[in-house]
């Protein structure tokens, strides 16, 4: 689907993963909404970067690997290839229909299924529906039979594929991020990322209380002085204490943030499930 199935985390703790196993590597990203064409290497800092390139260069700080971003992934591809430092993988973010990068395994998150059979003899079929821009689908469900792992968002046991295609999972989990002692004023969620509901659900769970507010802006939201007005407008009517928000966006909004009330994260840890882990199948 075109978000919202967890490829930024996955990517995030897949690298770390891989890190941990004493892999040299970089992640290369396009830097969707960014006027640097690259390729970058990203720091959680970089002005103008993609906010998905800085929240990769954040999460990977202290592993080894680099985050460059780059709008033609070829040229970041070719780029990493030419340092000295020469990287043993290149994972590359978001680059499943992405031609003229030669690679050696496509991982696929279905975000729809169907099973068949019964354990342990279940059998996974992707599902699609109406691709972009008539639908919110990335792609028919052929695009599936790219793949070399399909990854699926549930727990054991998980089913079994095609015989040339693995399957792995994994789970999410959140965890919320205070910015001091915890506050029990009126709260106020904010979010511009591709499906705002589930963020939501989470936050309200982990604060304990309902939301005075939940302001939805749009994906990749770049949070101009127009667009912070009218959420100034939002937070002085709701009488806002505290603003919830996803990591994605705090990455944008943090330097702009100023005297606004305290900025909470929702953060999203992820972890595999089944017989045989992600990495372990990379």
């Amino acid at each position: 689907a075109l978000g919202g199935t967890g490829k930024t985390p996955v990517t995030a703790q897949l690298a770390l993963d891989l890190a941990a196993a004493g892999l040299r590597g970089a992640i290369v990203t396009r830097g969707y909404g960014s006027p640097l064409p690259g390729p970058v290497v990203v720091s959680a800092a970089t002005p103008g970067a993609g906010d998905e390139a800085r929240l990769l260069a954040g999460l990977l700080d202290g592993s080894g690997w680099r985050v460059v971003q780059s709008r033609r992934r070829a040229l970041g591809v070719a780029w990493l290839a030419a340092q000295a430092a020469t990287p043993d993988i290149i994972v590359l973010e978001d680059g499943h229909q992405t031609a003229g990068v030669g690679r050696h395994l496509d991982v696929l998150i279905l975000d729809a299924w169907r099973t068949t059979g019964e354990p342990p003899a279940l059998c996974l079929e992707p599902r699609t529906g109406a691709v972009a821009p008539f639908g919110h689908w990335r792609e028919s469900v052929r695009g599936a039979d790219r793949a070399g792992v399909w990854l699926v968002e549930m727990g054991s046991p998980l089913p079994v594929g095609p015989p040339d295609v693995a399957v792995a999972g994994f789970a999410r989990s959140y965890g919320l991020q205070l910015p001091g002692p915890a506050l029990t004023g009126a709260a106020v969620l904010l979010s511009g990322i591709a499906r705002p509901a589930a963020f939501e659900a989470e936050a309200v769970r982990l604060l304990g209380r309902p939301a005075a507010l939940a302001i939805r802006c749009r994906d990749h939201e770049s949070y101009d002085g127009r667009c912070l007005v009218r959420i100034d407008k939002l937070l002085d009517e709701a009488g806002a204490d505290l603003v919830v928000t996803t990591a994605k966006d705090k990455v944008k909004l943090a330097p702009l943030w100023g005297r606004r009330p305290p900025l909470a994260v929702l953060e999203m840890q992820v972890s595999w499930t089944g017989d045989k882990a992600l990495p372990e199948l990379v």
